[in-house]
């Protein structure tokens, strides 16, 4: 998704998420945009992952923050419900995909078909991340260690919501 972005021209690529994938480290994906950047010659820190609280409020606060001075002109939001929140946020100020910005979901939901433009996300097997938690789960209750990590395959679904620059 960075990468297309990139190919799109944008320059200022943000992604929202959840406190826990962000602190006290970012996650693997995160970390991973992080580095996507750097290798693209981007900036990358804080501007990209940015601290926010994890509440309607939270959400506008630091939506209020980004678009005030130097908005982003690409948006990946973590979560649909954050992400539709994002995208009525953004709507209410005129601000519209993919005319004026790139928006991609990290995650696909149900309601999506029922959007237009489509919405771009990555697509991913959650059913494989559920037979994992189950297979910890039960090795837990055995009283077995468990510490295997995998991984799952996913794709980047280029929904109507992804466009150059304005």
């Amino acid at each position: 998704a960075v990468r297309r972005l990139h190919e799109n021209g944008h320059r200022r690529i943000v992604l929202l998420t959840s406190k826990m994938r962000r602190l006290p480290l970012p996650g693997l994906p995160e970390q991973a945009l992080l580095d996507e950047l750097r290798a693209l010659s981007l900036p990358s820190g804080l501007y990209n992952l940015p601290d926010w609280e994890s509440t309607p409020k939270g959400l506008h606060k630091i939506l209020d923050s980004l678009f005030g001075m130097t908005p982003p002109t690409a948006l990946i939001v973590d979560e649909a419900p954050h992400f539709i929140a994002a995208q009525q946020y953004l709507a209410r100020r005129g601000v519209f995909a993919p005319e004026k910005i790139s928006l991609v979901c990290t995650d696909y939901h149900p309601m999506f078909a029922w959007c237009f433009p489509s919405i771009a996300h990555i697509l991913w097997d959650h059913r494989a991340l559920v037979r994992r938690i189950v297979r910890w789960a039960n090795n837990l209750s055995e009283g077995k260690e468990d510490f295997r990590q995998t991984s799952t395959k996913a794709a980047f679904v280029e929904g109507g919501t992804v466009g150059p620059v304005a």
